[in-house]
């Protein structure tokens, strides 16, 4: 089985996924351009966010069908404001008004990250301190545990313009508190097994970060 990745971040998503997909699916590895794969491949491209991710998932279609060894076609993108089923509404219905279809030996599959991908990363209950020192940490946690309730579900607190800018703001804060530092372009501290295996407990103990589950779940499946 080959997979197509298209992601739309172009920092954070691209460095992190190649690893979650090694610890996942350990047999498969990554080629640089798309006509290279062979057999348990993946390609993984960055569609640049929205709204030029829509084309590039176009043209990904298109390439698969003069490239026909690909099996599933992964999409990955924020869910941020308008919610997970706007996202995908938005998106299918780019594709249908596109004119362009897959072919039948290929299947697309759509992740919508609900909110952004530092929701995701909220979800490590380990990391997040029970009685933070510092007073913004505080400050957010009084707003909304992350420990206890769904990051998902989490709105923003005035000053912060939209949901995934409190969302990542958060996360750095959680970060600050135990000395450890997160850029887009630098996300080491969660490319580690260790990271993802915290993730695993989440969506195995409870209903939350259902979005990161159908990620996972799927890469599960393909692995077994």
């Amino acid at each position: 089985m080959n997979l197509y990745f298209v992601l739309e971040g172009e920092q954070t998503e691209v460095k992190l996924y190649p690893q979650w997909i090694e610890n996942i699916l350990p047999n498969y590895s990554e080629v640089d351009f798309e006509h290279e794969a062979d057999q348990n491949n993946y390609y993984i491209f960055s569609g640049g966010g929205i709204p030029s991710i829509y084309n590039h998932v176009v043209n990904a279609i298109k390439n698969i069908n003069d490239n026909t060894i690909y099996d599933k076609l992964i999409v990955c993108l924020d869910g941020e404001e308008i919610g997970v089923d706007a996202r995908l509404n938005e998106i299918k219905t780019f594709i249908n008004n596109s004119g362009v279809s897959i072919n039948d030996n290929c299947e697309i599959h759509f992740v919508v990250q609900n909110i952004c991908i530092e929701t995701w990363f909220l979800g490590n209950r380990k990391i997040v301190k029970k009685n933070p020192q510092g007073t913004k940490l505080q400050a957010f946690k009084k707003h909304f545990d992350v420990i206890k309730e769904d990051p998902e579900l989490m709105d923003e607190m005035e000053r912060y313009r939209n949901k995934a800018h409190f969302h990542y703001s958060y996360f750095k804060e959680v970060l600050k508190e135990r000395n450890l530092t997160y850029r887009k372009s630098r996300p080491d501290v969660v490319m580690e097994k260790t990271y993802l295996d915290q993730l695993k407990r989440r969506i195995q103990d409870t209903d939350h970060i259902p979005s990161f589950k159908k990620l996972y779940d799927l890469l599960i499946s393909i692995a077994e």
